[in-house]
């Protein structure tokens, strides 16, 4: 189960950016399959609100079969006004 997988990492306070890279084995995935439910398992794993999040960004790559996956980052994001 993924959620067991995730590494241990501490959230940041406040607002919140989102960095993805997903890993694809076919040129015809699109890129935002997996966001919802990859966005969840984070909230659930980590116990935060999704709300917190403000910015993400998303790298697609094309991998061989069997390397497939996602590599994350969370970090504080700053509104500027």
């Amino acid at each position: 189960m993924l959620l067991n997988t995730l590494p241990d990492i501490e959230i940041p306070e406040g607002n919140l950016h989102l960095r993805l890279l997903v890993s694809y084995s076919s040129k015809r995935s699109d890129i935002d399959n997996c966001l919802k439910p990859f966005i969840d398992v984070l909230q659930k794993r980590y116990g935060f609100n999704d709300n917190r999040i403000y910015r993400i960004t998303v790298k697609k790559e094309i991998v061989p079969k069997g390397e497939e996956g996602i590599t994350f980052n969370l970090e504080r994001y700053e509104i500027k006004k």
